[in-house]
């Protein structure tokens, strides 16, 4: 069911959707200056609440401060070349003299008769908030800086190697053996200096990172896709529950070696007294820490959030309803209807597929202020206490209906969309089927769940290795007839190795090499990008369209054992039955000619 064809591209429609609303949204809140500090989803789930905004707001206070000091490094270097330098390692001494000969001229040109003098970063900081400059604008200048840092130092390099070359051949060494060694050396060096380029880049981006962080979606997605990543391997390895009692030190006391995590959103959380291997995280405690993933996107950034999640909540209104509605006629009665069909039933659905699991968030809430406007008539002087005694058990009872939810609707959330698309109902039909299939059968719902969860991480990884073997095997071939081109990544590498880096298992798509890339190398490595990430998206895909025919059958499977209803009884349009309709007319009017027929030749 999962890998029809119609379900996947709808899937992979809504993967695409939410990628770019994703990286659109980052465009904006990146203009505005608004970015994540490096591992600071790991740092907020694990460090004491007063802790991280301490944190938090010392790095936003001191990226003005971080960005002069920036600037000063940066042309600092840009003039001495010195960090370019060490990454060239030990060189030819032809090519180190004919380097500093030619960096030497280049800076006396540059000064003319005047001498050089660097600003400090305090002369930089007092002049930028003289000038009302911010850190984004000193962040820009380091780039600019580094800009011409590196075309400095390709400069330099192509003038040196050919004076090496020069230098090497009008050397007197005595014996050919010799000259075939410092040969060989130069062009070693040649090789480690090109590498050395990109290598300067990685090293100025990476510390752009560290200082003034990452977009807000690309660091969700990384800090997911880590969670997301270590749940599958947690199942593979019959880990459902594990670390549970680690997770629950490590949340409750926000602070139980908050390092290593932070440090590392792989890491797995431990106790003091305990290693890690003792008690390994399981499936159900990276499913946690994604979720502490939404609560920090919610927390830290709720206008942002607030966008992306109604965003992602209408793709999946629309795509995933359609998804649904297909895997319903699909399970129930092995009918397919066309993409035009379903999106047709969740574009009518819509408002449906997009509330039903909203009605019970904004109960909890309208319950929550409630409770709040309680807790301020216990404000009121003497009688407030007192009245609040006496009405706190409508708060416990108004608690227990907010347990309730919770738990109807993380385990029933599941069941919400395919009881729209099998029943074709509304929303509010959805909460109460999803709410009493679940408490009404809970081992069975669990029992249900286990076995979709075991049977879909095998068939992931089936199609993960589908599609890693299929672009591995592209890359392979087509590696064949590409010849050089790739200095400015490795001695051996080529053109393709620059554009598209080879695939592996754990990571199919990406990471491309973009500081190793000419101008046309970029723009050809995102056309094959972008053929790539189709690949790439489709597994996405699968994992949406398996999830939408797993919980269609675990509705239908609950809906007979709660209300006896047969697995083939399912809600179908008009429109949805006139294709059948159409194809039993041209079987009953060829029945009619074929009678007519023998009632001539009777006659």
């Amino acid at each position: 069911m999962a890998i029809h064809p119609s379900k996947l591209l709808l899937a992979f429609a809504a993967v695409t959707l939410i990628f770019v609303a994703g990286h659109a949204l980052d465009f904006f809140w990146g203009a505005g200056g608004q970015y994540v500090r490096e591992q600071g989803i790991a740092s907020y789930v694990c460090q004491p609440t007063d802790q991280f905004d301490k944190q938090q707001e010392a790095w936003k206070e001191g990226r003005l401060k971080s960005a002069a000091g920036l600037v000063e490094q940066t042309e600092r270097q840009r003039r001495s070349l010195g960090r370019y330098g060490l990454l060239m390692g030990s060189t030819s001494p032809y090519l180190t003299d004919a380097f500093s000969k030619a960096l030497s001229e280049l800076n006396r040109k540059e000064d003319g008769d005047g001498a050089y003098k660097s600003k400090s970063a305090k002369e930089i900081l007092d002049e930028a908030e003289k000038e009302d400059e911010n850190w984004s604008d000193l962040k820009a200048e380091a780039k600019d800086l580094h800009g011409q840092e590196i075309e400095r130092i390709e400069d330099i390099l192509d003038e040196s190697e050919e004076q090496a070359k020069e230098s090497l051949e009008k050397a007197s060494i005595v014996s050919d053996e010799d000259r075939e060694r410092a040969e060989e050396a130069l062009e070693k060096s040649i090789a480690n200096a090109y590498v050395a380029v990109t290598e300067r880049k990685k090293q100025f981006r990476k510390e752009l990172i560290a200082r003034f962080g990452k977009d807000i979606f690309e660091s969700l997605l990384e800090y997911e896709k880590a969670c997301f990543t270590n749940a599958i391997q947690a199942v593979r390895y019959g880990n459902l529950f594990g670390g549970i009692r680690n997770y629950r030190d490590t949340v409750e006391g926000r602070g139980i070696q908050p390092a290593a995590v932070a440090s590392n959103p792989l890491a797995p959380m431990r106790r003091t007294d305990a290693s890690p291997q003792d008690d390994p995280p399981g499936f159900a405690v990276w499913v946690l820490m994604g979720y502490h993933g939404i609560i920090w996107l919610i927390v830290q950034h709720w206008v942002y959030a607030t966008i992306l999640l109604l965003v992602t909540l209408a793709v999946a209104a629309l795509f995933g309803g359609a998804v649904h509605r297909i895997a319903a006629l699909h399970a129930a009665r092995d009918e397919k209807i066309s993409i035009v069909q379903a999106l047709k039933f969740s574009v009518g659905k819509f408002l449906s597929f997009f509330t039903a699991p909203l009605i019970p968030i904004a109960i909890i809430m309208f319950i929550g202020l409630l409770l709040f406007l309680g807790g301020l008539v216990g404000g009121i002087p003497y009688v407030g206490e007192i009245i609040m005694g006496v009405l706190f058990f409508l708060a416990v009872i108004a608690g227990l209906l907010v347990a309730f939810l919770l738990v109807g609707l993380v385990a029933g959330v599941g069941l919400m969309y395919p009881t729209i698309a099998v029943e074709g109902s509304d929303s509010f039909d959805a909460i109460s089927r999803s709410f009493s299939y679940v408490f009404a059968r809970p081992w069975r719902a669990v029992f249900y769940g286990l076995v979709a969860l075991v049977y879909g991480v095998i068939t992931y990884m089936f199609v993960r290795l589908f599609a890693y073997l299929a672009l591995a095997g592209t890359h392979f071939f087509v590696k064949w007839g590409v010849i050089g081109g790739g200095k400015m990544l490795s001695p051996d590498a080529d053109k393709l190795d620059v554009m598209w880096t080879k695939p592996t298992f754990g990571s199919i798509f990406g990471p491309f090499s973009w500081d190793a890339m000419s101008g046309t190398q970029t723009l050809g490595a995102v056309l094959i990008g972008i053929w790539v990430y189709v690949v790439a998206g489709l597994v996405a895909a699968y994992l949406l369209s398996y999830l939408a025919s797993s919980t269609t059958v675990i509705y239908c499977l609950l809906r007979r054992k709660v209300d006896a209803t047969d697995l083939d009884d399912v809600y179908v349009e008009e429109a949805e039955e006139e294709p059948a309709a159409e194809a039993e007319a041209p079987a009953e009017a060829e029945e009619a000619a074929k009678e007519e027929g023998g009632e001539e030749k009777s006659e």
